[in-house]
């Protein structure tokens, strides 16, 4: 009984590392470092931090989930529809 405990657990351990792990140290270079993008609505440039671990673990999985953390446009208290991470291709 404990070889079949300590095989599920392996097994468990294998996939996560593969469905968890693997897309998040593969993708979180693409969206760590912010995002250099036009900002629509004052059109300027702009610098987006997104929440980069929910973007490289969805993106692995072909879904498109963006979401900001700031941006150096808006100043404290400020929100934003974030229109311009709409046109951005995950």
């Amino acid at each position: 009984m404990m070889t079949l405990a300590i095989v599920f657990t392996a097994i468990l351990a294998v996939f996560a590392a593969y469905a968890v792990v693997a897309p998040l140290v593969l993708n979180y270079g693409r969206f760590g470092g912010g995002l250099h993008l036009t900002c629509p609505e004052r059109n300027d440039g702009a610098t987006v931090q997104v929440n980069a671990a929910g973007a490289a673990l969805f993106s692995a999985y072909g879904e498109r989930h963006l979401h900001m953390r700031s941006c150096n446009l808006l100043k404290h208290g400020e929100v934003c529809d974030e229109v311009c991470l709409k046109s951005v291709s995950v």
